[in-house]
């Protein structure tokens, strides 16, 4: 006789261990994908009116004003009254004769004024008379601001010298970016749990992609590296690099009387550019924001959807807000960082838009190599409008 197969019998209730053997697993196919709001400056500069550039070297001029103020370099003595004295600045070429200043009023009296006309310049000297001649020009300190204030001529004069601006040039270069990702024939050919790998792997490649221009966004620094003869690698200079103005760095943690000093400083009359700015900020920045109670502060902490993302914190004062919104990539390579931004003075210069380049391997390849590249670099105009916050500890 035939010998039977071993069967096993189990007594009820049937043990659910007996089937995992041979079933076939459920494995959802739906992939949950990492770093989806990772590259905030990436996502937002994407929104952002964009201009192309036609070389891989490309400039942009900004045109300021003439500054208004100096400072005083040696002190002066009160002078007698309807007397000159002669006032020696940092910074001679502010002021053009006819100009009225004013210098600190603090030693002011019946006989001497703080508010002068401008005569003459040699140098770096202003050599001026009071307003009105029956005063004397007041006792200026050494240090004392000198605050150009308008014209005023005498009548009949020929004219003033003329006196007038060249706008600041700079320069940027484009960055290129690659990112490939290769797979077998049969790899391709082959069922997966989570879909088609060459579309898993296309879609994360795609994000690294992305994510490495976050961070070269905000930390590339400006080269032209050619140490390979007739083949430069260009790095561009990215938002952090960029910004020399308003710069505030602070101890262990970020008090709110320095953040509302450096809030006031930022919208300084001369660049206001509006009363709103946006603080693409690290985890570690924002929990500091989130800890201030101060009245001149007004913090909002609901959480909301805006154009670019969720906008985490909201400070308000003097009628002007700062939205701050957290930056990953800041997060992981400059704990305690922020960066203070105005949409309106940035925007993205294309000069090779992303192209996914697919099937680059060699025909008589057995694999399949596809991937994405991208030549571009960041403008940031009027970077006197930006901020960055800092830790004083940070080595960069």
């Amino acid at each position: 006789m035939p010998t039977d197969k071993p069967v096993t019998i189990y007594d009820a209730p049937v043990s659910s261990t007996r089937t995992t053997e041979y079933i076939n697993i459920d494995f959802s196919s739906d992939l949950t994908l990492d770093y989806e709001s990772e590259a905030v400056l990436t996502t937002l500069l994407g929104r952002l009116a964009s201009q192309k550039t036609e070389t891989h070297l490309f400039r942009f001029a900004i045109d300021r004003q003439v500054p208004r103020e100096s400072i005083a370099t040696a002190e002066v003595a009160a002078g007698a009254t309807g007397a000159r004295v002669d006032i020696t600045v940092e910074d001679p070429e502010y002021f053009v004769e006819g100009d009225v200043i004013e210098v600190p009023d603090d030693y002011n009296d019946d006989d001497h004024t703080n508010q002068l006309v401008i005569d003459e310049i040699d140098g770096s000297v202003l050599k001026c008379y009071p307003y009105d001649a029956d005063y004397g020009v007041a006792f200026i300190a050494e240090g004392s601001v000198v605050f150009n204030l308008h014209s005023s001529m005498i009548e009949g004069s020929d004219g003033r010298s003329p006196q007038q601006t060249i706008p600041t040039v700079y320069e940027q270069v484009v960055n290129i970016f690659e990112d490939y990702f290769q797979l077998t024939n049969i790899t391709e050919a082959d069922r997966h749990y989570t879909g088609p790998e060459r579309t898993r792997l296309r879609e994360g490649k795609r994000k690294k992609h992305v994510i490495d221009h976050e961070y070269a966004y905000f930390f590339s620094r400006f080269v032209v590296d050619n140490r390979v003869s007739g083949k430069p690698r260009r790095q561009m200079s990215g938002l952090i690099e960029q910004i020399k103005t308003n710069i505030l760095f602070y101890g262990g943690r970020l008090e709110d009387d320095d953040l509302f000093d450096f809030m006031v400083n930022v919208h300084n009359p001369a660049y206001t550019a509006g009363p709103k700015r946006m603080v693409l900020a690290s985890g570690q920045l924002l929990a500091d924001v989130n800890r201030m109670a101060k009245s001149s502060l007004r913090i909002n902490s609901i959480t909301r959807e805006t154009t670019w993302g969720p906008n985490i914190t909201e400070i308000q004062f003097a009628g002007k807000s700062w939205q701050f919104l957290e930056a990953p990539a800041l997060s992981r390579r400059a704990p305690g960082w922020g960066v203070v931004i105005h949409p309106r003075y940035m925007r993205k210069r294309p000069l090779i838009p992303t192209v996914y380049k697919m099937n680059v391997h060699p025909n008589k390849a057995n694999y399949i190599e596809d991937g994405y590249v991208s030549a571009n670099a960041i403008e940031v105009r009027m970077e006197e409008v930006f901020g960055l916050i800092r830790p004083g500890d940070f080595v960069s």
